[in-house]
């Protein structure tokens, strides 16, 4: 029988109670540190809750809109301290405009061609749809329909898929081609026989197309998968009712943040159990108000960590984005956690678990405070996928029996105020599972 020793090196991180509390109430929202402290306030009693500020005196408020006053500082709230106003509830996503014009400002060079770009998209209507002709658009700007025509190719590249059509048809046709969805039958029935569709008029189709019924039943499927109105995802009617976390606002020419201290109710801990833990003669209870002391203490402390925490890495925030917050969202930067964190000396989970759900209200709207990080794409991504859109596009249409090379491509983006390498576009096309130009050519 042998018998072997065998030694082992492992580690393990033994996390306090305190610090186990303190990661999990950095990493809550605001709703479910309410639901925490409305918790802990009834499993403590030393802890004391003092209530949060009543919500708007809408007649107060209602009185002062009516009144025409400009004051952007009002405070709607019953109290006599400074509030945030009515627009501290919404929380809202970028305007579809604002949206668009972030993008493009991301692909394109050329200030004529950023001229025409911005023209089409101020031109769309609530719907994502170009209810300008390219005509009144080209007369408008002096330029070639040509022009306007390129870069309405370049419009209709952006997110959301179907942005920029002229019509039902041409939005459905879109989507199908961001979904990499080629299919002349199902494309000539989007096209032409949209109404035959609607009306239900199924053997009707299959007839005109030489389909069976089981093909026009995948094609059904397929169009009730595609948003006909593109651009009502931007609705105000999706607006969602959130408490900032912090707000940026600008005072004496400059910009400060601060957290929203009425966001969540203020704990203390009841001299009661001060005075009664120095009175008591009994032992037991002593320790009791001492463990729950304790309790109460830590649960403050993590509170205060916690808007400590959120503070520091919005003041950075605004530190490295001021021009977005000067300019609006097309003067976004590209920047990761790891930059806050390194300046701020934090471990990276702690920025992320400090950002998850929280929301910061700027001058130009609600943001989700990770936006800034991985919610905001770059610049290089933007223009990734919008290229890939055309490419696609591009490909789609070519002659099969003369493809075009990736120089070919080069040159067409380049027509459209695009100018990128064309070993970048080999390098799309594999990421696309598009073949080269000699492995596409058909006899």
């Amino acid at each position: 029988m042998n018998f072997k020793l065998n030694i082992e090196q492992s580690q393990k991180l033994v996390i306090s109670q305190q610090l186990k509390q303190s990661l999990q109430i950095l990493n809550m929202t605001l709703q479910e540190l309410e639901v925490e402290i409305l918790k802990e306030s009834m499993e403590n009693p030393v802890l004391e809750v003092e209530e949060k500020r009543d919500e708007i005196d809408w007649e107060k408020f209602i009185a002062h809109v009516s009144s025409g006053s400009s004051d952007d500082r009002y405070s709607a709230y019953s109290d006599d301290e400074e509030g945030l106003g009515m627009e501290k509830f919404v929380g809202y996503e970028a305007g579809m405009y604002e949206y668009l014009k972030g993008q493009v400002g991301c692909l394109l060079k050329s200030e004529a061609d950023m001229d025409v770009a911005l023209e089409i998209i101020n031109s769309l209507d609530e719907r994502g749809y170009l209810s300008d002709s390219t005509e009144d658009i080209a007369s408008r700007l002096g330029v070639d329909e040509e022009d306007v025509l390129g870069m309405l190719s370049v419009v209709q590249s952006l997110e959301p898929a179907g942005i920029g059509a002229r019509n039902l048809s041409e939005c459905l046709v879109l989507q199908l081609h961001e979904n990499g969805i080629k299919d002349d039958r199902l494309e000539n029935i989007i096209n032409s026989d949209l109404e035959l569709l609607s009306m239900k008029k199924y053997r009707e189709i299959c007839k005109k197309y030489s389909l069976e019924m089981e093909t026009i039943t995948y094609f059904i499927d397929v169009i009730r998968t595609l948003e006909p109105m593109p651009g009502r995802i931007f609705s105000v009617e999706r607006a969602s009712y959130i408490t900032p976390d912090v707000i940026v606002e600008k005072a004496d020419g400059d910009f400060e943040v601060r957290l929203n201290e009425y966001s969540t109710p203020k704990l203390m801990i009841s001299d009661y159990y001060k005075s009664l833990l120095k009175s008591a003669g009994d032992d037991a209870a002593k320790e009791y108000i001492k463990q729950k002391l304790g309790s109460a203490a830590n649960l403050i402390r993590n509170i205060e960590s916690r808007k400590a925490t959120i503070l520091g890495i919005s003041t950075e925030i605004l530190k490295r984005q001021r021009d977005f917050f000067e300019k609006g969202i097309n003067h976004l930067k590209p920047m990761i956690m790891k930059d806050i964190a390194q300046e701020l000396g934090f471990h990276e989970s702690t920025v992320s678990r400090a950002v998850n759900g929280k929301y910061m209200l700027t001058p130009h709207g609600m943001f989700e405070i990770r936006f800034f990080f991985s919610g905001a794409p770059s610049c290089e991504d933007i223009a990734a996928n919008s290229i890939k859109n055309i490419l696609r596009e591009l490909i789609d249409n070519e002659d099969k029996k003369k493809p075009l090379s990736d120089q070919s491509l080069c040159g067409l983006l380049e027509n459209r105020g695009i100018e990128i390498s064309r070993r970048t576009v080999a390098k799309y096309r594999d990421e696309m599972g598009i073949l080269s130009s000699s492995q596409r050519k058909q006899p």
